[in-house]
């Protein structure tokens, strides 16, 4: 496939990311000060794509956001301050499943067995052990931002689910894979416990006792009501990304 083929290829078919995704990076960085010009130049997309926050974009446009937005401003910890007042719409239906889950396991369960929601290929899990619980998130562009859209992550993971369970939440730590894209205490700031970088992954690890502390919420129905949301929202993109797979089979 040419060049050219495979951009217009990745454009329209190549993988996906939430808009409310992508609308709170391009928000944040226009609120930072970026040229909104330059950022449609850099993206290819405007305001108008985040009408829908259910519409999907493609996923390079988040780590080029964060990558002009390091460009002014370096060593910043940017992640950290934009997921410190981003709103849970960030996450769509998945916010309220967590808010409705009966505990910090089943809030986490929710976050994996959705996870490909918001991005089509992130890798989500939950390992247990006797002593803790890892819950791990890991994705391709981790590598072309250095690591913003990991850090904004687990950082929003980390407050939704503080909002969720209240004063009784705690980490045991945080892990990243790359190096701290800030001051190392602006991180255990944030996250109110130990900060590692340059780990083998992107997690956040508890005390394996902290998985049964419930929710503040905890709904029954509602939560039965958003699961069914998100299942018909995961099989109508799995039908999708199916119907993506054919053509690219038959690409040349």
């Amino acid at each position: 496939m040419s060049e050219l083929r495979r951009t217009i290829y990745d454009r329209f078919y190549g993988p996906r990311t939430r808009a409310s995704v992508v609308a709170n990076t391009f928000n944040y960085a226009v609120g930072r000060g970026l040229d909104v010009r330059q950022i449609i130049c850099q993206t290819g997309l405007t305001p108008a794509d985040f009408i829908d926050p259910k519409t999907r974009l493609p996923e390079e446009t988040v780590p080029t956001i964060w990558n002009l937005l390091d460009n002014v401003y370096p060593g910043q910890a940017l992640a950290l301050h934009m997921a410190g007042a981003a709103p849970f719409s960030f996450f769509g239906p998945l916010a309220q499943g967590v808010q409705y889950a009966s505990d910090l396991r089943s809030a986490l369960q929710l976050l994996v067995q959705y996870g490909t929601l918001l991005s089509d290929q992130v890798h989500v899990e939950l390992i247990e052990s006797q002593s803790e619980a890892i819950f791990r998130s890991d994705h391709p562009v981790d590598v072309i931002d250095g690591g913003y859209g990991a850090e904004a992550a687990l950082a929003l993971i980390n407050r939704l689910l503080q909002e969720a369970i209240g004063k009784e939440y705690s980490l045991a730590r945080v892990e990243f894979a790359h190096r701290p894209l800030g001051l190392h205490r602006l991180y255990e700031d944030f996250f109110e416990a130990p900060v590692r970088f340059q780990q083998a992954h992107n997690v956040l690890v508890f005390p394996q006792e902290a998985l049964l502390l419930p929710t503040r919420q905890w709904d029954a129905d509602l939560f039965y009501h958003v699961q069914e949301t998100l299942d018909s929202s995961h099989h109508g993109y799995a039908w999708v990304s199916g119907l993506k797979g054919l053509r690219n089979k038959g690409q040349p």
